[in-house]
């Protein structure tokens, strides 16, 4: 299950990661957010040791959202061995968001 993270353990979880993992920027009133629950929860399954799925509530937290330019809901940053290395927003399909992931492995 996609682990929420705060700004205090963002540096430690996301940017400490050795691999690949993905940060989903989400809003609870976010209908495209929801569609991709059960995607993130598949890739989360599929890629066990080697990918970590974190979720940012934009309403709690500002500053995550100001450091990486978030405008929209839902926005994905993909991180590999704690870079920055894509950012895109909208729904993607699962096996869009696969071709990403086997990209950054």
């Amino acid at each position: 299950m996609a682990e929420r993270v705060t700004y205090s353990e963002f540096n430690e979880k996301v940017i400490g990661f050795s691999g690949v993992a993905i940060v989903d920027f989400y809003s609870d009133i976010c209908i495209p957010c929801k569609r991709m629950l059960p995607i993130l929860s598949a890739l989360e399954k599929q890629y066990t040791e080697e990918l970590y799925v974190a979720k940012v509530n934009v309403a709690y937290e500002e500053e995550l959202v100001e450091k990486y330019q978030v405008r929209s809901t839902p926005t994905f940053l993909i991180f590999k061995n704690g870079q920055l290395v894509e950012q895109f927003s909208g729904v993607k399909t699962q096996e869009e968001l696969e071709e990403i992931i086997e990209v950054n492995k």
